[in-house]
């Protein structure tokens, strides 16, 4: 799985399923590829903006190799 980060911040993510979780920072237009949550299932990301305490969470049901958790904060 590749997490995507194209928020214009740095950002903060955990990753987990049943047997395993990680976590790190994506700097700004990066990217994290974690290839052991391919074809796992009820895999949990969050994401939270470097140095604040608000998150966003998405849960895949179901993942697959070369799937991929993109987030993208639009401000109008």
């Amino acid at each position: 799985m590749t997490l995507v980060n194209e928020t214009g911040q740095e950002v903060f993510y955990s990753i987990s399923c049943a047997n395993s979780g990680d976590c790190g920072t994506i700097e700004v237009d990066g990217i994290a590829d974690l290839p052991y949550y391919d074809n796992q299932t009820n895999v949990v990301v969050n994401f939270v903006p470097a140095g604040q305490q608000t998150n966003f969470t998405m849960t895949v049901e179901d993942s697959g190799t070369d799937e991929q958790v993109q987030m993208l904060v639009v401000a109008e």
